[in-house]
């Protein structure tokens, strides 16, 4: 039993250091490992003791990281965490860490980019086809609203 134990500790460790993890995929990974509830929330304890396991950290990590490299939206980045069980004062957390002229900018590059491939040359086609992308990338309704309204006038 206290054998078993150890061996899911380490397992569990080398799955928190191989990348930032959330509580909910370490339940779930030891989960599959077969560990008990009992188990499982000590894991999770020492984990969390011994800083390998932090959800703040993982709110802002995965934030910033969907933000640059896949130019998500708070919208969807906002979804993704809470699947992933983050409590809601984390997520506000990670989202303000956006700068918010960094955001602002990031969408506007997108809704050129995306102009440019729309191959429609109806101007109410193409404001709506860019306008459904960035909404599938998670940017608010009004911010996309109010570039469009600024590219047509």
């Amino acid at each position: 039993m206290e054998n078993n134990f150890h061996e899911l500790l380490l397992k569990a460790e080398r799955f928190c250091a191989y990348q930032e993890r959330c509580s909910y995929e370490v339940k779930k990974k030891l989960k599959e490992l077969g560990a008990n509830e009992t188990e499982t929330e000590k894991i999770i304890s020492s984990l969390q003791e011994d800083d390998f396991q932090n959800d703040e950290r993982f709110a802002l990590l995965f934030t910033s990281g969907k933000f640059r490299i896949k130019r998500w939206g708070k919208n969807k980045i906002r979804a993704e965490l809470r699947m992933k069980k983050i409590p809601d004062a984390l997520i506000k957390k990670g989202l303000d860490a956006i700068n918010e002229q960094d955001y602002l900018k990031t969408l506007s590059e997108l809704a050129k980019k995306k102009e440019r491939e729309v191959k429609s040359k109806n101007p109410k086609d193409k404001n709506q086809k860019i306008g459904m992308f960035l909404l599938s990338k998670g940017f608010e309704w009004e911010l996309i609203w109010k570039i469009l309204k600024n590219k047509v006038e």
